[in-house]
Parts: structure tokens; sequence; C-alpha cells
């Protein structure tokens, strides 16, 4: 890979959102709503009878908030892979759950629902 084809990192990213210039409060609503994250995630951390994939959904979901502040705040590289990362997880993480619990699948089925994920996803991107 030549210098021309490596990823910086650090480039701000814009044209998206409401965002106008690289500041960093220059997503501010967008900034702001990601603790709606953060306030689903611990109210669903503490419910005593919250299994424990539901535990590992709420730490991404927390994630998610994160991840999606540090994008519309720093709106570089990397800060966007903070934001869509975690929500790939999620994403993932809920087929295989609600496979296996809501379709009452075994495990192979349900990782089999993961993988197919990913052509579904592309035949329709």
């Amino acid at each position: 890979m030549g210098k021309g084809d490596q990823v910086e990192w650090f480039e701000a990213v814009g044209g998206y959102c409401e965002r106008v210039d690289a500041a960093f409060w220059s997503q501010p609503i967008n900034a702001m709503t990601n603790a709606a994250f953060l306030i689903a995630a611990l109210w669903a951390w503490r419910r005593p009878d919250l299994p424990v994939m539901g535990r590992v959904l709420a730490v991404i979901l927390a994630l998610i908030g994160i991840g999606s502040f540090l994008f519309h705040t720093f709106a570089q590289t990397w800060a966007g892979l903070a934001d869509v990362l975690p929500i790939l997880m999620f994403i993932l993480v809920y087929i295989y759950v609600a496979t296996r619990d809501y379709f009452d699948a075994s495990r192979g089925v349900s990782w089999l629902a993961v993988v197919g994920f990913f052509p579904f996803a592309t035949g329709i991107g």
C-alpha cells in the first residue's frame, strides 16, 4: 500500500448530518442526544432480571452512545469507526440473541443467521 493509499485517521470528515465545519460542537444536538443511549444502557443494566446477553447488549448500547458522541464532536475518521463499529456489534449480537430466544433456535442456526446478515445487507445495500 503506497503512502497515498493510507487511511488518514485524524482527517476531518464533513458533509453529514447538520455539520457545517470541523468545530467540536458543530453538531450539538446530535452530540447531546447520545446521552439517551447511555441512560437506556444504564436503565437496562440495573434490571435485576436481565440475562447475560441483555447485559452484553446494554454494554454495547453504551458504546454506541460514546462512539456516536465522539463522531459527532471530533468528526474524524477514527471517530467514524468508533461510531459504526458498536452499531454493527449490536446488530450482530442482537440477531444472534433474537434468533436463539424468539425462535428457540439452536446456537448453530443462530450463528447462521448472523453470518446470513452479511449477504442480506450487501444485497439490500
